[in-house]
């Protein structure tokens, strides 16, 4: 189900211990006009409630996958500069504060021109300090929850069929450097493309497994999820992303 609610309220409705993967990338820090927040401060704190909040609904053992970047804050006027905010380093140290296990960093790389052009200047004057790369990766970091057993176990609670039909065949990524296409068409502002929660979903859960993500958008994941026999939960404040994720849901 995707339910068309805050993400913190319908988090507070399910059962603890009761989801096997998440799976999400949370809105962006006021670079979009859904996810406008009054100081960088306050957007880290709601960040902090809502993956407590996915702490607890998360079983033992089991992984939290998140998709950021980090933040360009425009010049807002012709002499100030822009800056960036290190968001994803700083995401890190929260999750680690309230409890995850860090694992994983996986650099998603896209296509130059895919990025906003960043050096212009220096390509014309080709001057040191005024140096400025196009930024072309995002992250996705993976935590866990901590438990007092190997992943081995994990494994070991699926049944020999379920393991079977779970196997990840054919190719797959060998390295934390995954070259994706981004998601050109979709309707919602910030999508992530299915080939990423594809792969998250295929490397990190079980067929019959809950796939949850709380920031559902329009709704890439449940399609992945859909598509790999997971079942999947969400949440999206939008009404109207949270119609187009179901929309695609019942016509694909």
């Amino acid at each position: 189900m995707i339910y068309n609610m805050d993400c913190l309220d319908g988090l507070r409705l399910l059962g603890d211990d009761s989801v096997d993967l998440i799976v999400t990338s949370p809105p962006y820090y006021n670079a979009k006009e859904y996810s406008q927040y009054d100081s960088y401060e306050i957007y880290l704190e709601f960040l902090r409630d809502v993956f407590i909040l996915c702490l607890r609904k998360l079983k033992e053992s089991r992984m939290c996958c998140v998709n950021m970047s980090a933040v360009i804050v425009p010049r807002t006027k012709r002499n100030a500069q822009s800056s960036r905010l290190a968001l994803p380093f700083h995401f890190v140290n929260l999750m680690e504060a309230v409890g995850y296990e860090f694992l994983e960093d996986i650099i998603w790389v896209k296509p130059e021109g895919a990025s906003k052009n960043r050096n212009g200047g220096f390509y014309r004057h080709r001057q040191p300090v005024a140096y400025k790369p196009n930024v072309v990766n995002e992250y996705i970091f993976v935590f866990k929850k901590p438990s007092r057993f190997l992943l081995d176990k994990v494994v070991r609670g699926y049944t020999g069929e379920i393991r079977q039909a779970s196997l990840v065949t054919g190719d797959y990524e060998r390295s934390n450097v995954w070259h994706i296409q981004p998601d050109t068409a979709s309707p919602h502002p910030a999508p992530y493309p299915a080939e990423l929660s594809d792969k998250l979903i295929r490397y990190y859960s079980y067929v019959g497994d809950v796939v949850l993500d709380p920031f559902m958008g329009s709704g890439t994941t449940a399609l992945s999820a859909k598509k790999h026999r997971r079942n999947y939960i969400g949440f999206e404040i939008n009404g109207e992303y949270a119609k187009t994720a179901q929309d695609k849901i019942l016509y694909k």
